[in-house]
């Protein structure tokens, strides 16, 4: 019975991934069928899929996006706008600091909402000098996506491997006396935008009408301090400085994530009612209440407790250490690349929630705490996402706004601009983790 029950659970996970793969079924409801079929053959009764689905992560997850949608309305992004404008005066100082800026953002803000974030002022300025804003665009893309797993909560993976860890916000900052995720995102991205600059003036074509940095700017400098609330920027930017410091003590004051979550948003919300700030409020939880994302996450978290609870990730897990004969180093890097060529293809929300257990038993079977194959697993998901448009949500958000405005983007377009980006950030990143959590351990 239970062969049947991992063949059944093997084709869930394949079915998910050419549902996804295929796009033509949201994929909310492709979760809803294989939650459906998982509980209807026994495979995880009701109480087991209650203990399976991480609910403190899911309202983390619907906090962040909640306080995203408030950060965009406060006026963040027209400051970061507008410093931007006064000091990108070149094609090549646009796309790294436009990506380098995107990036950073990224850390705080979910991935997709900082490419609609930065479309507008990306195409704004393409077309302002006169450049071709597809790699400008892809640039934003593969930037955000990138400094996603940062920190805890810059991204759905960051988070779950975050809550499945028992991680707090420093912790991907600094562990144990050794650099974490931040280092070994960040310094790729910023060689990686290098890089991009480099080779995007192959596909920047400039003509001879200089843009007028200068006179645009001025004028929207003063149009933007006007219209921006200062009171609800600084509302904003408070809440989630507390949100921050509490997920960086949460291990000293033993506060849930989804407490955490609820304390910033409901700060937050109740300061913008006091000042009879209605539309914003309305909008916040209209717009940030993800019902899609969430239901999405509890068919994935059953199917990853499905995995574990019939064995198949202690079979993945045995096949990877034996065939790297027990050496971290080859068990580390077999992980890392192998997620990066996974989610190059796939969504990195199934992958990484189902290969978490296996994470766990590959360190148990090594001797080592479970963070430092954790790691490899995120670092490999995380940059590997960037390959293929079809590999990461923001990629195919910045593909759509850019077919939307008439620029076609091939397969072929997107992968030239993306193989030498995921290349270097990858071969980085990758060393980076090996020497600081492998080699000097």
């Amino acid at each position: 019975m239970e062969n049947i029950y991992q063949g059944l659970i093997l084709g869930l996970l394949v079915f998910l991934i050419g549902m996804i793969t295929w796009g033509r079924i949201e994929r909310q409801w492709v979760s809803l069928i294989i939650l459906l079929v998982l509980v209807a053959t026994n495979a995880v009764d009701f109480n087991e899929l209650l203990i399976y689905v991480d609910w403190d992560v899911l309202g983390l997850i619907l906090g962040m996006s909640i306080l995203t949608v408030y950060l965009e309305d406060s006026g963040l992004m027209e400051i970061v706008s507008s410093f931007l404008r006064r000091r990108l005066t070149s094609p090549l100082k646009l796309v790294f600091w436009l990506s380098f800026t995107a990036g950073l953002v990224s850390i705080a803000l979910e991935n997709v909402s900082v490419v609609l974030l930065f479309a507008p002022i990306a195409l704004r300025m393409a077309k302002s000098m006169n450049l071709n804003p597809i790699p400008v665009m892809i640039g934003v893309a593969l930037a955000s996506n990138m400094a996603g797993s940062a920190t805890m909560i810059g991204d759905p993976p960051a988070i779950i491997t975050a809550g499945y860890l028992n991680l707090v916000f420093t912790d991907f900052i600094w562990y144990n006396g050794k650099p974490s995720m931040f280092f070994f995102t960040l310094i790729p991205m910023i060689i990686a935008c290098l890089v991009l600059a480099l080779i995007a003036r192959r596909s920047l074509s400039q003509i001879n009408n200089p843009y007028n940095t200068n006179s645009l700017n001025d004028r929207n400098t003063g149009q933007i301090a006007n219209i921006i609330d200062k009171i609800f920027l600084i509302e904003a930017s408070l809440f989630l400085t507390i949100k921050i410091i509490l997920l960086s003590l949460r291990h000293v004051i033993h506060l849930p994530l989804s407490l955490i979550a609820l304390i910033a948003v409901g700060g937050l919300t109740i300061t913008r009612l006091i000042h009879r700030d209605y539309k914003s409020v309305r909008h916040a939880l209209a717009a940030g209440f993800e019902w899609k994302l969430l239901l999405f996450l509890i068919g994935v978290f059953t199917l990853s407790g499905a995995f574990a609870k019939h064995g198949l990730a202690n079979l993945a897990a045995n096949w990877i250490v034996s065939i790297s004969s027990g050496n971290i180093v080859i068990v580390t890097s077999l992980l890392v690349w192998l997620s990066v060529l996974i989610s190059a293809f796939i969504d990195n929300v199934p992958y990484t929630t189902t290969m978490l257990p296996v994470v766990v038993l590959i360190a148990n079977s090594l001797g080592v705490e479970p963070i430092t194959i954790a790691w490899a697993l995120l670092l490999g998901t995380t940059l590997g996402g960037n390959l293929t448009y079809i590999g990461a949500s923001a990629n195919v958000t910045a593909v759509r706004i850019l077919e939307k405005r008439g620029y076609q983007v091939s397969f072929w377009d997107f992968i030239r601009i993306s193989i030498p980006f995921n290349t270097v950030s990858v071969i980085t990143g990758w060393i980076l983790y090996e020497i600081f959590w492998i080699i000097l351990a």
